[in-house]
């Protein structure tokens, strides 16, 4: 009724700016159709013009002493080339009338529990009387500018903001650093700060109302002036954007800123709705030859054999339910050694201990992940499936570990998993799968590559190499065949919480991964590498010096490759180089790879999924290293080596030193996920 009242005049209901949003995601950085009912006629223009109308509107809500908290597209209707905002069910009355029979603080009482939009949600969420109340409406309504601004016109992407946006601590600056050294990132971000360029002040009076402080936020009232000014070119009264974005604005021409394979180590997703099934136990005194409990004797072997060297409060699985979660994952073995619950390390806490993580696990939270490790078959001769030989390479320790970082979703996965058979094979394999636009493609290749690897050795009989590389070839076809299924390898979005499990995306974005994959034949020291895209492996020797390390495929690398591809007429991206990056076009996105796994048509813009394959001969004492390009954002490959080498000094395990690593990058400020796989031989 009300759209139908506020149109009737050109006997059309009014549109909401959220209807006018979906018929511009088509050509999200010229804002077409909401220029058009704005009465404007370029892009700049209707920034301008909805930016003023907007908070308008706030000024004169908030002199009336009331507080919308549900500022988002679809509450503004559009009419007569300005916005009307709707819908006050979830406002809040700061001044009731006195002689109103409805009690004060009308919106505010029973906790302040109202509807809300999570997207365009202020970080307090609930707001208080005497803290700026009237500060969440601004928090809210610069969301939704930045959303117009930055062309995150489809749902995924709008949410994928918010959220990177709270891993950066609702710091504006910190979120577009760690925006300009992404892998993957939408396109039009250029075209974005070319429009603040031309607004000195602007970029500054948008990270004030996003500050995480509702004190710090400016009013309305101010927020207009301040635009009024920066619009007149006053700059003598507007503070400016700092040493920081002048240096991005700077830097847009330039690009001087610089089966029979068995998991050794793996994260486990559970659901919190249901029971584990998951029997932990450390290894008790009384446990020496007791397995009257016990009526399988593997299972028996296995533990006794798994927990002869546990050190005191390592927790082990002493046994898997029948017909639970753990059961239906089907990847659980007794002895699989505890390693960390969520994000948290378990430091050989004891049952208890473990117990209290699990219980301490956010409330809000509808999974939680535990991580684990397993020795080896070759080391454990009670159940050895190989004869006891001597080797030319032995594995003196491993390990893996992946850490969020500053993102709100995983999307790195890890391979550590040993193939063997009863007469001339042992492989160990190891590596890391850095996904980017979701973890279908991460989580596929982490889950596949080691069954077909092993499938190609064993039983095909192909050389290592050889097999490697026929492995990767199929798991990507395959991806892509499952990929060409409607939402098969789009990142998972709830829009009820206004989630995006992915750093960025959309739901015509298809997940992609790199990926760096390391085989040893343990019986010949010769160690094949396979590396696509920015992961990166290396080989250390025992000085600490970097014998080997794998080349990265960025766009600029591969030039020359696409440069041929544009001239024998495939439709491919030339590498471009703005906003300190070198990247390739590919629909709405920019990707900072040439080569990975990717979708149909990322591939039919010219990143690829052909890796290199190296053979090298290793020896005794040195180390290996496989991590995501979280790590090498930075760290280089030098400072690495080092200080693997000086932890194995240290005698700290492999499992350690991966856990260290993924630390040092966190503490270093990397921005994205970061994953490690460490072997020392």
């Amino acid at each position: 009724m009300i759209f139908g009242l506020i149109g009737s005049s050109t006997n059309t209901p009014a549109p909401s700016l959220n209807d006018l949003i979906k018929l511009d995601c088509e050509n999200p950085q010229e804002l077409r159709n909401i220029g058009e009912a704005m009465n404007t006629v370029s892009y700049s223009d209707t920034l301008d013009k909805v930016f003023e109308s907007l908070l308008s509107i706030l000024v004169h809500v908030h002199e009336n002493q009331i507080v919308h908290r549900d500022v988002k597209p679809g509450n503004f209707l559009v009419h007569n080339g300005t916005l009307i905002l709707i819908d006050f069910g979830s406002a809040a009355d700061l001044e009731p009338m006195a002689n109103s029979l409805l009690p004060r603080r009308r919106g505010l009482e029973d906790g302040n529990r109202v509807a809300f939009s999570p997207i365009y949600c202020a970080p307090e969420m609930f707001i208080e009387l005497n803290n700026s109340p009237t500060a969440f409406d601004i928090f809210s309504s610069a969301l939704l500018f930045c959303q117009l601004l930055f062309s995150y016109l489809e749902e995924r992407m709008d949410a994928g903001f918010h959220q990177q946006l709270m891993e950066a601590e609702w710091d504006l600056n910190v979120w577009l650093s760690n925006e300009l050294s992404t892998k993957l990132r939408p396109r039009g971000l250029d075209h974005s700060l070319e429009y603040l360029a031309n607004r000195p002040g602007l970029w500054t009076l948008l990270v004030e109302m996003l500050s995480e402080e509702p004190s710090k936020r400016p009013t309305a009232q101010q927020v207009i002036a301040r635009f009024q000014r920066i619009l007149t070119e006053r700059d003598d009264e507007v503070p400016q954007d700092g040493p920081f974005f002048q240096m991005v604005i700077d830097s847009l021409e330039t690009c001087e800123i610089p089966t029979v394979s068995r998991p050794l180590s793996f994260v486990a997703t559970f659901s919190r709705t249901k029971s584990l099934g998951l029997v932990l136990s450390e290894v008790l005194d009384d446990d020496a030859g007791d397995d009257e409990n016990d009526n399988d004797e593997t299972n028996s072997l296995l533990w006794n054999e798994a927990t002869k060297d546990a050190v005191a409060g390592e927790v082990f699985v002493k046994d898997v339910v029948s017909n639970s979660q753990a059961e239906e994952l089907g990847i659980f073995q007794v002895g699989d050694r505890l390693l960390g619950i969520g994000e948290l390390t378990f430091s050989n806490g004891g049952f208890e201990k473990a117990v209290e993580m699990l219980q301490d696990q956010p409330t809000r939270a509808k999974n939680i992940k535990l991580s684990f490790d397993r020795i080896r078959i070759r080391d454990n001769e009670a159940i050895s499936m190989i004869p006891s030989e001597e080797v030319e390479i032995h594995i003196a320790d491993l390990g893996a570990w992946s850490s969020l970082g500053k993102r709100k979703a995983q999307e790195d996965a890890f391979v550590l998993h040993e193939i063997h058979d009863t007469k001339d094979q042992s492989v160990l394999v190891a590596g890391i799968l850095d996904g980017h636009g979701g973890k279908a493609a991460s989580t596929m290749v982490s889950e596949e590559l080691p069954t077909i690897l092993s499938n190609q050795l064993l039983v095909n009989r192909r050389s290592l190499p050889e097999a490697l590389d026929e492995s990767w070839e199929i798991v990507c076809q395959s991806y892509r065949q499952q990929c060409a299924k409607e939402d098969e390898c789009v990142a998972d979005y709830d829009p009820r919480e206004g989630i995006l499990m992915a750093n960025t995306g959309s739901k015509d974005l298809v997940a992609g991964t790199t990926a760096s994959i390391m085989a040893l034949d343990e019986k010949t020291g010769k160690l094949t590498i396979l590396n696509c895209g920015d992961s990166r492996s290396m080989v250390i020797n025992s000085k600490g010096k970097a014998q080997f390390v794998t080349k990265d495929h960025t766009p600029q690398t591969e030039q020359h490759r696409l440069q041929e591809g544009t001239e024998a007429g495939l439709d491919y991206s030339l590498p471009q180089c703005r906003l300190s990056r070198w990247f390739l076009s590919v629909g709405d996105y920019e990707y900072a790879v040439g080569r990975s796994l990717e979708g149909q048509f990322a591939t039919s813009k010219g990143i690829v999924s052909d890796p290199d394959v190296s053979t090298i001969l290793v020896e005794p004492a040195e180390i290996l290293l496989s991590a995501s390009d979280g790590l090498w954002e930075v760290m280089d490959s030098s400072e690495v080596a080092m200080d693997l080498s000086n932890m194995r000094k240290e005698e700290i395990s492999a499992s350690d030193a991966a856990r260290t690593l993924c630390s040092m990058a966190i503490k270093k400020g990397t921005s994205d996920n970061v994953s490690a796989v460490v072997v020392f031989l």
